[in-house]
């Protein structure tokens, strides 16, 4: 395992500090997740001993009260075994609690200590606060989503915690890397919103060349979700040949022209309407054409 013998702190909520350590965990990191006594914020949503379970699964678990000397004490014993620390407080709270940066890397000069911040540790944001779905407003990818009634929809995944989480993932290594070399530790830190801001560069490019996106929310025939008698069917044929053999292998060569053509998706709509999810993958299964069912969590499971 590439991360066999370090070991983690997570003194983060909810779930971006928390995905970034079970990204850790997965490459080997010993985890201890260290609780408030009033416990992460997770646990008290509907199902929330399941989402905690399905977060920590694999992790040491202790509470500690950093609001106390004997808290903090336990806590700064802790750092100086430690290889990292992951924390999702806005700016200031590690200080206030005396166990910020400065403070710990005096313990503990091999730390790495990474900052999970939504809208970073500087500016007139900084110390706003906010949730997954105000970084995705903020940063212009809500605007992206499909709208529904004139407003955004909500999308069914936290992306800007599971981004930052994973940037944090990220950093860590890197991070961890430069210590091999250098023999210290550092501080790493990520804004949620500049995340957020970093995924939409592609959007951004295509507004700037006089386009209103990128076309891959349904407005091409070569990439949407069709309904089927049962359900729906996802096509992603963005290559020309994708889009050729899936033509031919509908019998519709006569589209082969009409790749990035609106007005062709409802001509493919009622060709899949006439057969199930079932039906359709196993007819195009051995052709190359990225063609997928919409499954549900159970049915991906299987």
């Amino acid at each position: 395992m590439l991360l066999a013998g370090v070991r983690v702190l997570d003194l983060s909520r909810l779930l971006p500090g928390g995905y970034c350590t079970q990204l850790l965990l997965q490459q080997g990191a010993e985890v201890v997740k260290v609780d408030s006594p009033e416990g992460d914020p997770l646990r008290r949503m509907p199902a929330g001993e399941a989402l905690f379970q399905a977060l920590h699964a694999g992790k040491e678990l202790m509470t500690l009260d950093l609001a106390t000397a004997g808290g903090r004490d336990a806590f700064v014993d802790q750092v100086g075994r430690a290889d990292v620390l992951v924390e999702g407080f806005r700016p200031g709270v590690m200080e206030r609690l005396q166990v910020g940066y400065r403070a710990l890397i005096d313990v503990n000069p091999r730390l790495v200590y990474c900052a999970i911040t939504g809208y970073g540790s500087a500016g007139e944001l900084a110390l706003r606060a906010g949730h997954d779905l105000n970084y995705l407003a903020r940063s212009g990818a809500l605007s992206l989503m499909p709208r529904a009634g004139g407003t955004p929809v909500i999308p069914g995944l936290q992306i800007a915690d599971l981004a930052g989480g994973l940037q944090a993932a990220f950093l860590v290594a890197a991070a961890l890397s430069e210590r091999s070399r250098t023999g210290r530790g550092t501080r790493v830190e990520v804004s949620m919103l500049d995340v957020m801001r970093d995924w939409t560069t592609l959007p951004r490019a295509a507004l700037a060349a006089g386009l209103q996106g990128l076309g891959l929310t349904g407005e091409y025939p070569c990439y949407h979700v069709y309904p089927t008698a049962d359900g729906a069917i996802t096509v992603a044929a963005l290559e020309s040949k994708f889009w050729r053999t899936l033509c031919e292998a509908l019998a519709r060569e006569d589209l082969v022209g009409r790749q990035f053509d609106p007005s062709a998706i409802a001509e493919l709509e009622a060709i899949f309407r006439t057969g199930s999810g079932s039906d359709w993958s196993d007819r195009l299964e051995k052709f190359d054409v990225c063609v997928e069912p919409v499954l549900s969590l159970q049915e991906s499971e299987a």
